[in-house]
């Protein structure tokens, strides 16, 4: 009961900062525009960590190195924190498998809110509608392409989510295998 309660807030804890710097990562990536607010705030809270490593480490096109790196590092930390033992290379490992994991579910997560903003229409102009729109139509569009809508139906968020889902489990199978042998 102890473990999993410790367990839980440790993944309660990483959840916030991982969340802000897969935005980080993310918002460039869709072209998100920096006046709003969302992504104001993000590039706000997370300026002081990446400032000083964005002058040695390069981007490539609109990805941030840094930001990527700095995710696997605090995916890392928490791995680690949750295992309580094992070596670094360990850490690192499963950390990369924490942080696939968890970009995964983030996206699954972000197609379930632009379906639903979808059927049930907020108020437009709002940041997160917007933001969720940017991130999660170009993942539905790969199939959409392939499969138009049925009438009223759209199987396109289906199929983006189904794949999804599958990716997040292999990877993170055979990821915290491999760092549960090292």
């Amino acid at each position: 009961m102890g473990l999993d309660l410790y367990s839980l807030l440790i993944q309660f804890l990483f959840w916030i900062p991982l969340a802000i710097l897969f935005f980080r990562i993310v918002l460039p990536l869709v072209r998100a525009p920096f006046s709003d607010p969302l992504v104001g705030w993000v590039y706000t809270v997370t300026n002081p960590v990446m400032r000083p490593f964005d002058r040695f480490i390069p981007r490539w096109r609109n990805l941030s190195i840094t930001a990527v790196l700095v995710f696997w590092l605090v995916a890392s930390i928490e791995y680690a924190l949750l295992r309580l033992g094992g070596s670094p290379l360990a850490w690192l490992v499963g950390g990369l498998a924490g942080a696939i994991s968890f970009a995964l579910g983030f996206l699954i997560a972000l197609i379930v809110l632009f379906v639903l903003f979808s059927m049930f229409q907020p108020r437009a102009g709002m940041s997160l509608v917007f933001l969720t729109e940017r991130i999660a139509a170009p993942l539905c569009n790969v199939f959409r392409r392939y499969i138009p809508p049925l009438g009223p139906l759209d199987l396109s968020p289906a199929l983006a989510t189904l794949l999804l889902i599958v990716t997040r489990l292999v990877f993170s199978q055979l990821l915290y295998r491999a760092a549960a042998q090292l």
